[in-house]
């Protein structure tokens, strides 16, 4: 017997534990295995349940570890169960001599022994089914806040909602918004916050501080057709000239497309006395431009085409390659929607642009969206016009004034989309049909 212990020590090591012994003809049968850990190993990560919001990145990335963390424990406990039933060998020995020197061990070893083995394996194999369960869970709470909340999202205060509410339907688009909610993240008051995001829309719109007409040279107002270029023309010819006087302009069209954008700006010249000249195949543009060189001021009307159209280049090669320095404005309506406006500025930079002119404000219901792009875009805002009377419906652009005019709007469609009360209905239906009368 002894043999066999110290045979099973060299094999084992010193912490064996013995499972089980059993009489044999001529011998001794040992049931040992090695000391196995009785407590999980310290890894496995504790679920939290005040878990801090992070973003999906960070969320999807803790998920995955916690997986595998789990699945290697699972391995772990799986292996432990393996490693006990293959050390279930019979550890036969020599015969050791007298049956009764076997029988000198103790028989309560075997039940004992065989009852320590039956619960580890039984510790071990409710681990496994436990391990099984809590990733099983995972897996479904992870599919769940999946098809719940695809983002987490991020903290926002009470006052950051009241100005976010402002801002949406001020029609600020995103990521200006974002931008303008984030610089007021530890603002508590929602008036105080408003204030702050008003303040750095204002600081953020620029605009000329001087009449760019008055400091003369070659201007030309580019942008998509149907944006208000030829008559923005006209009204700042008419500026021009009931300022300076006709000798010092001349207008110059490049749009040898459509016939109705000569005759209208030939009306203006003729109204104000002042010459228009066309470009067209006889007549360049740099040649003309030389012709008017005594001119103090030049305005140059452009065809509004499409990118695709094969003209397209060749009026963008006009103005970039010309020995005059050109200074090239883009009209957009302040009717169109942020995403047109923003498309047709990366259009027309590759051009090189001065500033912006930004039309038609009189027929907008919203003014965020002009105010995205002003902006977005960086580009100083020369003038507004809002209107079809000429001279008088051109205005220098002012950024409270801008401001003022999209909250005026703003303020304007709420009134329309009042629901009344029922007993103010009629009353109601009678103001608006007055106000289109």
């Amino acid at each position: 017997m002894q043999d066999a212990l110290r045979q099973i020590r060299e094999d084992l090591g010193p912490d064996a534990v013995i499972l089980s012994n059993s009489k044999t003809n001529g011998g001794v049968e040992i049931l040992a295995t090695a000391e196995y850990e009785d407590q999980p190993e310290q890894g496995v990560a504790q679920v939290s349940n005040n878990e801090t919001k992070v973003s999906a990145s960070e969320l999807a990335k803790q998920r995955a570890e916690r997986s595998l963390e789990l699945q290697a424990e699972m391995d772990r406990s799986r292996r432990r169960i393996e490693s006990v039933k293959q050390e279930q060998n019979v550890i036969k020995t020599e015969q050791f001599g007298q049956t009764n020197k076997i029988q000198a061990t103790p028989a309560v070893n075997h039940d004992e022994r065989s009852s320590k083995q039956d619960d580890a394996i039984y510790v071990m194999q409710e681990e496994l089914r436990e391990l099984r369960e809590m990733i099983s869970a995972q897996a479904k709470q992870s599919t769940s806040q999946q098809s719940i909340e695809p983002m987490p999202q991020a903290v926002v205060t009470p006052s950051q909602s009241i100005v976010d509410e402002r801002l949406e339907r001020l029609a600020i688009q995103q990521p200006i918004r974002k931008q303008l909610l984030d610089s007021v993240a530890s603002e508590g008051d929602s008036d105080t916050a408003w204030a702050k995001v008003r303040k750095q829309i204002h600081g953020a719109i620029q605009t000329e501080y001087s009449e760019i007409i008055d400091m003369g040279g070659v201007i030309s107002l580019v942008g998509p057709t149907g944006s208000g270029k030829t008559m923005t023309i006209g009204k700042l010819a008419a500026r021009y000239v009931m300022r300076h006087g006709a000798d010092g302009i001349a207008l110059v069209t490049t749009d040898r497309y459509r016939i109705a954008a000569h005759e209208q700006l030939k009306v203006f010249g003729r109204i104000l006395n002042v010459p228009v000249h066309v470009v067209d195949e006889d007549n360049c543009l740099d040649a003309i431009l030389d012709k008017c060189s005594d001119r103090k001021l030049v305005l140059v009307d452009t065809a509004g085409l499409m990118q695709s159209d094969r003209s397209w280049n060749e009026q963008l090669k006009e103005l970039k390659m010309s020995a005059h320095r050109i200074q090239n404005y883009l009209v957009m309506p302040a009717t169109g929607q942020y995403a047109v406006m923003k498309a047709n500025y990366k259009h027309y930079k590759m051009v090189g642009l001065a500033g912006t002119i930004i039309t038609k404000l009189d027929e907008a219901v919203s003014f965020g969206e002009a105010l995205s792009y002003l902006i977005a875009s960086k580009l100083s805002c020369a003038y507004v016009t809002d209107g079809q009377r000429v001279p008088e419906d051109i205005h220098l652009a002012e950024r409270q004034s801008l401001l003022n005019k999209a909250e005026e709007l703003l303020n304007s469609s709420e009134r329309w989309v009042t629901i009344p009360s029922h007993a103010n209905a009629q009353q109601h239906v009678d103001e608006s049909v007055s106000n289109f009368a």
